[in-house]
């Protein structure tokens, strides 16, 4: 690689030639230094960004972790110091310019040698270092570079003393409830070579605010310079779409700066709305630092929007609350949320690909807020990128977490002071992107024997991150933890103790049973629900994917590997409970089936609850969306291989702008009279809107109806203002109380229909029903006959029932092999066909090649079989 940089030239990235060794003890200063071959045994070839493990697995070294028990073998790795290598081919830099390595990321305290001498140290992974190599490289020639990446620092579990964390590192890969003990090492992050002048362009932090009545939009840049001349700091803005100049400035640049701001009014800017209330435009600051003569001697790019964002506090909320309500642009509105992990625990491999595919899922569930949470990553560039991209707020936590033993963190003078150096580079960084809405300095930090969230004044740590954060970043929203409040949890006995004391809580994570659910729920006062679930059994193709065949029975905990594979969610005998101990014995088949169906109902029946709560309720979050192994039992609503399993289309239908939906007491009615359900509607877009109707009908499995009324569907009765509406504006319907009725075979429907004035069709939804104590009749419901066609490319499916009861729960999942490249998203799934109704399924293969693309179908009482 030669150092003869252009000016202003972006810097060379070093991601190639790099090689990797695992060293005891000090070994690794014996292999770094100069006229090693490149052959000599020991040696695998290792990717950056990557990471160890990764490169361990593809080498043959360790078995896989994400199959059966494998990460059980690798938890020596992170015991090892692991030296990285490449070769650097330069000329000697020129008189007066510099050679200057960058370094965006290395997990987590790393040396860095030139020809085996060392030039730098650094600690903590989520923060940059640049190490001067001009010295060096003076020479020209040939220099081995090398990083000594040394092993993982001590780190506590899920269950642990959050006070004896002593770092600023993810806590998830040292083992959690969603993923093994598989400790994070590497250089995850890019590394480049930059050779400037007399003047550098070190870095540039961009924002980008309009005034309150959007007349004006406002740019700052704040760049950090090495002046060792005059020059000059330019910036320019560049409308979205045809890229037109709305504003530039300049200013000049005296020898000895290291530091130059500019602030740039952009008139009349287009606004930045979150997913599902406007569009997303981006404007383009390209910053420009000139020598004297007007050559380019360093440039910066970053996209930015303009949109204002604030927390206002909830409409009935008690006195003393915190604000939950997310406002932007002036406008309320509700945050239908989903909780995010990190992608994989091999978090330094780069996966652009699924990185869209999911939080693409995320924003086709009409989400408009991921909470990134505490125990994982200060998420990437990318990442946050693609959300402004898509309208999806981020509520990003620095990685603080809780412990099962002890949740308050150390408040040491060293440990304060760590984390207000990494705050102080991890904020500024990421201020560009409009879609950063909030932060938060952690996981449910909380006094454990109370069970009360911490704030600022029970923590220093907090003081110190929300100190920095009004200082940096005083545009954003900040809360004191997740939950906050008087409160962590949402239990029943809690609830009834004190309403009030409900602000933002969390869980619970399982499923409560027949009636124990629904009864959780409705007796719901939370203002914010930030994290909540209900758990599930892998779908089919992760479950043969990564559960040997032999191990496969029998579901429970008393299965070894299973108890590996995410045993705090393995719910076997909630789930053999709930379909009358029928289900068991059937095989791992019909218990994934069951799983599905409990975590389908349970979780869209408490996120219907909360919206139904609205606008004293701000916000739902579920837990969590995304997984970052594959596990076979998990609360994840799409699996790690990036399929969605049921839950995330119950989500997603009630997210959706216009919905209807029941408050009932159970859905097994053993022993009753009488079917009770309340009804209600919402239409986001239409708020006020009066004139419509709700229909309920309870139907047989034969789609015979057994009751029936109609309702008038009114509206929220609350200004619209301009636009969509600026909050879910749920509204009742009414009670509807008639004569349970006696199917045959146990099974009845509740179906729901929303129809404007005209008549038209705005939203359905439906709930299954039994007349027994528990879901069994589905395993004795007759046959339906289904006839398919798809879609050229079968990029739709279309199901006509054609014979037989309704079919129950069909469901389309992608049936190539596990490792084929790409993903299938179906536009609506978890269906049921009542007897000659059709449903039209488009299909959209995400990075999938044309051929083979073939779909498989399922369900509770159809002939599984596959499409395309």
């Amino acid at each position: 690689m030669s150092p003869e940089h252009h000016p202003g030239r972006a810097p060379a990235r070093l991601d190639s030639g790099w090689q990797l060794r695992g060293c005891l003890g000090d070994t690794w200063r014996w292999l770094c230094g100069p006229g090693r071959p490149e052959d000599e045994p020991g040696w695998t070839r290792a990717r950056v960004p990557g990471t160890v493990l990764d490169d361990l697995h593809r080498a043959g070294l360790v078995p896989d972790p994400y199959r059966g028990t494998g990460s059980l073998a690798a938890e020596w790795v992170p015991q090892r110091t692991w030296l990285y290598r490449r070769t650097l081919t330069a000329g000697p830099p020129a008189p007066g310019r510099r050679a200057v390595l960058r370094f965006e990321g290395v997990d987590h305290e790393a040396t860095v040698l030139v020809d085996g001498r060392e030039v730098a140290r650094h600690a903590g992974m989520f923060t940059p270092f640049e190490v001067d190599v001009t010295a060096e490289l003076a020479d020209g020639g040939s220099h081995l570079l090398a990083v000594a990446v040394h092993p993982a620092p001590p780190g506590e579990p899920q269950v642990g003393r959050t006070d004896r964390v002593r770092t600023h590192k993810s806590r998830m890969t040292y083992g959690w409830d969603f993923c093994p003990r598989m400790v994070h090492q590497g250089i995850w992050k890019p590394v480049t070579l930059e050779v400037s002048g007399p003047l550098r362009l070190a870095g540039a932090r961009t924002g980008a605010l309009p005034d309150p009545g959007g007349r004006t939009g406002r740019i700052t840049v704040e760049a950090v310079l090495e002046a060792g001349e005059p020059g000059t700091l330019r910036a320019e803005v560049r409308a979205p779409g045809d890229g037109t100049v709305v504003a530039r400035g300049s200013t000049g640049v005296p020898a000895g700066a290291d530091s130059a701001a500019l602030e740039l009014a952009v008139d009349r800017p287009r606004l930045w709305w979150p997913n599902g209330h406007g569009a997303q435009p981006l404007y383009t600051v390209v910053t420009t630092l000139e020598d004297a003569a007007g050559r380019p001697a360093g440039v910066r790019t970053v996209e930015t929007g303009f949109r204002r964002v604030r927390l206002v506090p909830n409409p009935g909320a008690p006195p003393g609350a915190l604000p939950y309500t997310l406002c932007v642009n002036g406008r309320r509105l509700y945050a239908k949320g989903w909780n995010w992990v990190p992608m994989d625990a091999r978090h330094g491999v780069p996966r652009p690909r699924k990185l869209d595919h999911l939080l693409r899922l995320a924003a086709d569930a009409h989400v408009n807020l991921v909470r990134v949470w505490g125990g994982g990553l200060i998420e990437s560039e990318d990442f946050h990128r693609a959300c402004d991209r898509l309208g999806l707020l981020v509520w990003q936590e620095f990685a603080l977490s809780s412990s099962g033993i002890d949740s308050v963190p150390a408040a040491d003078a060293e440990y304060l002071a760590l984390m207000e150096r990494e705050a102080r580079a991890i904020v500024p960084a990421l201020r560009h992107h409009p879609s950063l809405a909030v932060w938060s300095p952690g996981n449910e930090l909380h006094d454990t024997a109370a069970a009360r969230p911490l704030a600022e004044d029970d923590s220093p740590v907090i003081k110190v991150l929300a100190d920095v954060v009004a200082e940096l970043d005083p545009d954003r929203a900040w809360l004191p933890g997740s939950p906050s409040g008087p409160a962590f949890l949402n239990r029943a006995d809690i609830v009834a103790a004190d309403p009030d004391g409900q602000h933002d809580v969390h869980g619970p994570w399982e499923h409560q049973g027949h009636g124990g659910q629904q009864r959780l729920y409705d007796a719901g006062t939370c203002l914010l629900h930030s994290e909540f679930g209900v758990e599930g059994m892998a779908n089919r193709r992760t479950w043969e994917a990564v559960v040997p065949p032999a191990d496969r029975t029998p579901t429970g905990r008393d299965n070894p590997v299973l108890e590996h594979l995410g045993a705090w969610w393995n719910n076997t005998p909630l789930v053999c409970t709930a379909f009358g101990d029928r289900i068991g014995p059937a095989g791992p088949d019909a218990v994934r089936r069951a799983s599905r169906q409990l975590q389908y109902d349970g979780l869209r029946y408490a996120v219907e609850a909360n919206l139904r709560r609205a606008p004293r309720s701000s916000g739902t979050v579920p837990w969590q969306f995304n997984e970052p192994f594959p596990n076979a039992w998990c609360t994840s609503a799409v699996d790690h291989r990036g399929d969605p399993k049921p839950a995330y289309h119950g989500v997603r239908r009630a997210y959706r702008p216009r919905h209807v939906c029941a408050r009932f007491a159970t859905q097994v009615w053993a022993g009753e009279s009488t079917f009770t359900a309340g009804l209600w509607s919402w239409q986001q877009d239409r708020p006020t809107a009066g004139g419509g109707t709700v229909t309920a009908r309870l139907l047989g499995t034969d789609g015979v109806p057994f009751a029936e009324t109609v309702l008038p569907a009114r509206g929220a009765g609350e200004p619209a203002g301009p636009g969509p509406h600026n909050s879910v504006p749920a509204v009742r319907a009414g009670e509807w109380r008639v004569p349970l009725p006696a199917p045959a075979d146990g099974l009845f429907v509740l179906d729901l229909a929303l129809r404007g004035p005209d008549g038209t069709l705005l939203a359905d939804n439906r709930y299954l029903h039994t007349t027994t104590a528990d879901l069994a009749p589905l395993l004795d419901l007759g046959e339906a006959r289904i006839e398919t066609r798809t879609g050229p490319g079968t990029d739709s499916v279309e199901l006509r029932h054609t014979g037989g009861p309704a079919a129950l729960g069909l469901y389309l999942t992608d049936a190539r092999p596990y490792e084929a490249p790409g993903w299938a998203a179906f536009g609506d799934n978890m269906l049921d066909l009542l007897p000659g109704e059709r449903a039209l399924v488009p299909v959209d293969w995400r990075a999938a090649p044309p051929e083979p693309r073939t779909v498989l179908l399922e369900g509770w009482n159809v002939r599984a079989r596959q499409l395309g």
